[in-house]
């Protein structure tokens, strides 16, 4: 009985199933259309990234970046300690210079004296003096430990001293940025 009810709608109704069959198959086409164009862009792609592989084995080109990647990451990890290490190092040495020049003794031209301080990153290290004048020479170390003498300060020494210690280290001390 359902066959025959079928049968009947199908005679009668012929040109709108025919109408609604060839729709389906108008959008059919269109969706293959777009399938085969996005494949064809898929397929670009997929070519683009094996350009220079020798395009047999995806999985394994993928392994040997991820390896190349972790020996990178190996090899940069290596040189942060050793640059920690050198920045370190390099933070106790002198980093900061300034020279004061000044004439000691009245009787005396041409600023011959001089205070010299030498820092390094923390502002340690020391302060030179030479002292002129026409008959006599003398030459004086005072430590200096984080910006602090240990010995009393001549104007010049501390004018030379506040100047060293106003300028940028060339390599900051680890931590301290």
């Amino acid at each position: 009985m359902f066959m025959e009810a079928m049968i009947n709608y199908l005679e009668t109704n012929t040109i709108q199933v025919l109408m609604i069959m060839a729709l389906l198959q108008a959008l059919l086409v269109l969706l293959w259309i777009r399938n085969t164009v996005k494949m064809k862009k898929m397929i670009k792609n997929y070519e683009e990234f094996l350009r220079g592989t020798d395009k047999t084995n995806l999985e394994a080109m993928l392994r040997d970046h991820v390896q190349k990647v972790e020996k990178t990451q190996e090899v940069l990890n290596t040189q942060k300690k050793e640059l920690h290490r050198l920045e370190k190092g390099a933070a106790n040495c002198i980093q900061k210079v300034h020279t004061k020049r000044y004439n000691a003794f009245d009787n005396t031209g041409n600023d011959l004296s001089y205070s010299t301080a030498f820092l390094d990153a923390y502002n340690s290290g020391l302060v030179l003096t030479g002292i002129y004048g026409r008959d006599y020479a003398a030459s004086y170390v005072k430590a200096i430990e984080q910006g602090l003498a240990k010995q009393v300060l001549s104007r010049e020494e501390n004018e030379a001293l506040e100047a060293a210690m106003k300028q940028d280290c060339w390599i900051r001390s680890p931590g301290k940025e």
